[in-house]
C-alpha cells in the first residue's frame, strides 16, 4: 500500500474523485498507476495528482469545517 493509496482510503476517496479535480490534465489511468506504485510516476503527473489531492482535501475539509494538512510532493510520493 502506497502512501498515496492510504490518503486515498482515508479520505474514502475513489480515483474518479481524484480526476475530477483537474479532469483536463489527469486521468484514471495516471492516478491507478500511481496508487499501485509498482512504476516510478513521472514528475509532472505527481505535480498533477499532488495538486488534486490538496484540492480534494481542502474541498471535504470545507464540508467538515476542519483544517487540513496540505501535502508536498515527497510526503506522497
Amino acid at each position: 500500500m502506497t502512501k498515496l493509496d492510504e490518503i486515498l482510503t482515508e479520505l474514502n476517496a475513489t480515483n474518479h474523485d481524484v480526476v475530477m479535480m483537474l479532469p483536463a490534465n489527469l486521468n484514471h489511468k495516471m492516478v491507478q498507476k500511481a496508487r499501485l506504485g509498482k512504476k516510478p510516476v513521472p514528475k509532472h503527473t505527481q505535480d498533477l495528482i499532488l495538486q488534486a489531492v490538496n484540492m480534494l482535501m481542502q474541498q471535504k475539509a470545507v464540508a467538515e469545517d476542519k483544517d487540513v494538512k496540505q501535502y508536498k510532493r515527497v510526503e506522497i510520493f
